[in-house]
């Protein structure tokens, strides 16, 4: 609102305040009246000082308009008592009516009195009707003027209570956190601690008012005090937004040290114009610890990880050599190098080299294994025809489909695109995949390879009509080790590594080894490789 708005403002309502009048004797309370009326005021014409008297002490009226005729000596106690009693902010303008020429002499004392004690203008009698109704109009805004204090001072003072009250609260809040809290001013001054503050530190005799006193006393080796903004820092932090103050090291009053993680948001001004503070903290020792142990455990796990890795690709190595010299004496035998053999001996010396070729395979999938984990297999990733690579399968899978009877149908239809991969590792997993299809098929079964794409990727597909996968184990024929319904019993051989190493070699070549199966109904596993 503009300053003339204002005035006017002021103006519109002074008009509204009433005007007391009271003239014992004579026509003029009358004439008085009918001569405010005119002017566009509002007379309230009395017939007694008590009346006048209760009219101030209710702060009913602007202005009193009084004849000098009513200050009698009960009438000026009356008055001066009433006057006595007025707020600070009140002083109504009185309006004295004096006999003629009074004014040109020493005033008679009862007028010098009132004039005195109140806030009295003198008009000497006859009155001409403007000189009247200026000053009553000035008095009434000087009026409106003590009115406008009294509303301010009110204003101020529910301002200065909800001040108080929210101020309360929050120390209130503060005080029964759960977690340590610090509720401090822009000098340092602290204003409230929260119980969990305390409980944490164990300060409690050790007086401490500013937050320099309790970072000297608590925040070991760092000389600077952390919570309360220095020179320029915090002067543009809105209110409400949040600062990380960072980890520092608590001592408590018992000389451990704990680690804490400091939070200072910025809140809004004081009464006495300093800014709020509010820091809060974390105790993170447990957590850094758990960390720290965890840490620790991880890297001995890997440790105890490459040093078992280590073992089996040296163990793994150890063995094969024996197995070939194995398989080679085994040959010599069967040329009959060293003599003839008969049927008998011929048909032991074929057992014993199936046993040896077994073993073999087993012990070279550990070493594949060991070796994936030490992370020294190198993977190629290079365009190739998926076409040369399945038809390359034919001759390995041949004799194992033909001693078991079952069916095989290879995907004649095979996209043009290239992908992107190791050839001789795309051929181990699907070499793999037919190898497991072929052992879990029973005799009569069929198996099927196909090849499909979409716009981003290559897929190669082995279905099987085999004995299928329950639901909750297809994940897990995935993990080293595991095969599904194998127990001491089994008649199924093998490590379960298979389908552990083709999924990390398909995965090493940005691709993917997923299943779908149903049980008694067969399994379907699916080779995902990137377009070239």
């Amino acid at each position: 609102m503009s300053a003339a708005a204002s005035v006017s403002g002021r103006n519109q309502v002074a008009d509204t305040l009433s005007v007391a009048v009271l003239t014992p004797t004579g026509q003029d309370g009358r004439m008085a009246g009918k001569v405010l009326e005119r002017a566009g005021l509002e007379p309230r014409v009395c017939t007694s000082m008590a009346e006048v008297c209760k009219l101030i002490e209710d702060e009913q009226i602007g202005v009193l308009l009084l004849a000098e005729e009513a200050l009698d000596t009960s009438g000026r106690e009356k008055l001066f008592d009433a006057l006595n009693r007025q707020p600070s902010w009140s002083d109504v303008p009185i309006v004295l009516l004096t006999g003629e020429d009074e004014l040109s002499g020493a005033l008679p004392r009862p007028l010098q009195g009132v004039a005195e004690k109140g806030n009295v203008t003198l008009l000497e009698r006859p009155v001409r009707v403007t000189t009247l109704t200026t000053v009553i109009q000035s008095g009434l805004r000087a009026r409106q003027r003590q009115l406008d204090v009294r509303a301010y001072l009110a204003q101020r003072d529910a301002a200065e209570s909800s001040v108080r009250a929210s101020e309360m609260r929050l120390r209130a809040a503060v005080q029964s956190a759960p977690y340590p809290l610090m509720l401090h001013a822009s000098d340092g001054e602290i204003l409230q601690l929260s119980e969990a503050w305390m409980n944490l530190t164990g300060y409690y005799s050790t007086p401490v008012t500013t937050t320099d006193e309790w970072s000297a006393l608590a925040i070991a080796g760092n000389p600077e005090n952390p919570i309360l903004p220095r020179g320029s820092e915090g002067a543009d932090q809105p209110e409400g937004e949040s600062k990380h103050l960072g980890e520092h090291i608590v001592r408590a009053a018992d000389g451990v040290d704990r680690v804490w993680d400091f939070h200072r948001v910025a809140l809004g001004p004081l009464p006495d114009g300093r800014r709020l503070w509010l820091t809060a903290a974390v105790d993170v020792t447990e957590y850094k610890h758990l960390v720290a142990s965890e840490r620790s455990a991880r890297e001995e796990a890997e440790q105890a990880n490459a040093a078992k890795s280590q073992f089996l690709a040296t163990m793994s190595h150890e063995l094969r050599t024996p197995l070939n010299a194995i398989a080679g004496y085994s040959e010599l035998l069967k040329l009959e190098i060293r003599g003839p053999i008969t049927p008998e001996q011929r048909q032991d010396l074929e057992r014993i080299d199936r046993s040896q070729r077994h073993l073999l395979s087993l012990i070279n999938d550990v070493l594949n294994f060991a070796k994936i984990e030490a992370g020294h297999v190198a993977v190629e990733s290079k365009a190739m025809e998926l076409g040369n690579v399945i038809k390359s399968l034919r001759e390995f899978v041949e004799p194992q489909l033909r001693e078991k009877g079952l069916r095989f149908s290879m995907a004649e239809d095979i996209p043009q695109s290239e992908a992107r991969g190791d050839p001789d590792k795309v051929r181990q997993i699907l070499i793999n995949l037919l190898s497991n299809a072929i052992k879990f098929t029973p005799e009569g079964g069929h198996i099927d390879l196909g090849c499909y794409e979409d716009d981003e990727m290559l897929f190669l597909s082995v279905e099987d009509s085999g004995s299928g996968i329950p639901e909750d184990k297809l994940e897990a024929i995935f993990e080293p080790f595991v095969q599904v319904n194998r127990g001491y019993a089994s008649k199924h051989e093998g490590t379960g590594l298979g389908l552990s190493i083709s999924r990390d070699l398909a995965r090493r070549m940005g691709g993917d080894l997923t299943v779908t199966s149903s049980v008694g109904e067969g399994s379907r596993f699916v080779l995902a490789l990137p377009r070239a």
